[in-house]
């Protein structure tokens, strides 16, 4: 019969399957693609594409300008590097020194121009971040890797921070001075004495911290200079690592969470720049969170818990600041009486490094504490307020708003565990803005929570804080305030306040 005749249109084969009748039941052919659907495939590739070249030309931007302004440092002694003040010799300087012959001499201009680099430094981080689930992890972690290796190859940038954390290890070690209860101004006869600045002030870094810092005071002043510099990259890396895989584990995304915490301009150009000691404190911090999060599994023994506690603990062996998190994270672990052991262990092992090796001195935590910037956030608040700066009841204000952070956030994780990176972020937000002493790099302590936390609430105030902080780390803030009417030493709170700054931070 007709209808049983296989059936052809345009040489291709229309029915399909037949029953057990003999028909065969109808095939839906495919249609050809409208011209709109592939001018809408056609956008969204162009988008694609466009969004990763946005995303690599920011990073080239980081690359570059972390370069330009290793060579500018690296030319001549300038305020981009405080030790350059007290000398220039090749070894500090780096490989980068004198490429530069012909860059003109004029103070004012480099200020403006470290001014523009920041904001081309901040909108290159927030456009590569945006723009990081575009490009491939291999490209974000070299331009991470090669930003950073560069800064640490130039001069100490800013502060003279690194010759303190040297001078302190060498104290103890060479001199046989105990760094939490001699001053530094006791040995001015050791190397690093001439680049430091510290001399008054008992050192405020952690036990395990000194420790480490004396572990260095046998080598020649150079080679623990960059000895130094190493440790900080090995440990910026590693805490990186463990952001990216924690991130993951989270569901979060690992090539943005190391564009946001990696590339910050104020990390990049102080924390990085200036070979600060913060990534072992968030090495240690960020290890903590990453057990934590590995020991909800149900399956993972209860040693992550032990060492989520541990972590927590020994980060505050390294700055006593991060005591905070130790509670935090131990109430955020699935089991609690591990976790708490291993806080112990790690308690014990830092008060036995007091006890044995520093006499039981604890480090001078409370004379930092009453040192202030005069763009702190409590500094601010208080000069608004008609006082002229922080006194001292509007410390122990802030004091008391931070252990109500701390007492939130404890409750948080001890409701929500999977709450912890978070809370832990919005602890390290309320140390920051309630301390009367800030320096630009102080937001690195929240990136690494910002970047694996639930919400993103926390991202955008380290956006608004990094804004802020750059603000008073330019070299013409001072002029910019006066040029608004606030005179920040003309109150005699205001004045008392930086005579007391001065004292030990010269």
């Amino acid at each position: 019969m007709a209808f049983m005749a296989p059936q052809r249109a345009a040489g291709r084969r229309l029915s399909g399957p037949r029953d057990a009748a003999g028909v065969s039941a109808p095939v839906a052919l495919p249609l050809p693609r409208a011209p709109a659907e592939r001018t809408r495939r056609w956008a969204g590739a162009g988008v694609r594409g466009g969004a990763a070249a946005l995303g690599t030309a920011a990073l080239g931007v980081v690359v570059g300008l972390s370069v330009a302004l290793v060579l500018v440092a690296a030319e001549r002694p300038s305020f981009l590097s405080g030790p350059a003040e007290h000398g220039f010799p090749s070894w500090m300087v780096g490989p980068f020194a004198g490429l530069l012959p012909g860059l003109p001499d004029s103070p004012p201009a480099l200020q403006g121009d470290l001014a523009r680099l920041l904001v081309i430094l901040g909108i290159a981080w927030l456009v590569a971040t945006v723009f990081a689930n575009r490009l491939p992890s291999a490209v974000i972690w070299a331009a991470v890797i090669a930003a950073q290796a560069v800064l640490l190859l130039g001069p100490p940038l800013s502060l003279t921070d690194v010759f303190n954390y040297l001078h302190y290890g060498r104290m103890h070690a060479n001199a046989g001075l105990n760094p939490y209860v001699s001053l530094p101004l006791a040995d001015p006869a050791d190397a690093a004495y001439r680049y430091s600045n510290w001399h008054h002030l008992p050192s405020p870094y952690g036990p395990l911290f000194t420790l480490l810092t004396e572990g260095l005071a046998a080598l020649k002043l150079a080679t623990a200079y960059w000895t130094w510099k190493a440790i900080v990259f090995a440990a910026s890396i590693g805490m990186l690592a463990i952001v990216a895989f924690t991130a993951g584990r989270l569901g979060r995304s690992p090539k943005r969470a190391v564009a946001f915490v990696g590339l910050n301009p104020l990390v990049l150009v102080y924390g990085i720049g200036g070979a600060h000691n913060e990534p072992l404190v968030l090495l240690c911090a960020t290890a903590a969170v990453a057990l934590a999060v590995v020991g909800r599994d149900e399956t993972a023994e209860p040693w992550w818990d032990v060492g989520a506690g541990a972590c927590a603990v020994l980060a505050a062996g390294f700055k006593p600041s991060a005591a905070l998190l130790a509670p935090v994270v131990v109430l955020g672990c699935r089991r609690r009486l591990p976790a708490l052991g291993g806080a112990a262990g790690a308690g014990a092992l830092v008060l036995a490094v007091v006890d044995l090796r520093y006499g039981g001195h604890l480090p001078a935590a409370g004379i930092q504490d009453r040192l202030v910037t005069p763009l702190s956030i409590p500094n601010t608040l208080a000069a608004l307020g008609g006082q002229g700066g922080e006194t001292a009841g509007d410390r122990a204000l802030a004091h008391v708003a931070l252990g109500l952070a701390a007492v939130a956030a404890a409750g948080v994780v001890a409701w929500r565990r999977a709450w912890l990176p978070g809370a832990v972020g919005f602890l390290m937000l309320a140390a920051v803005v309630t301390l009367g002493w800030t320096v630009p790099w102080y937001v690195w302590w929240i990136l690494p929570f910002a970047a694996l936390a639930r919400t993103q609430w926390l991202t955008a105030t380290c956006v608004v804080l990094s804004v802020w902080l750059a603000l008073g780390a330019i070299p013409q803030m001072p002029k910019l305030l006066h040029d608004v009417g606030y005179y920040p030493t003309r109150s005699a709170v205001g004045r008392a306040n930086h005579l007391y700054t001065e004292r030990y931070l010269q």
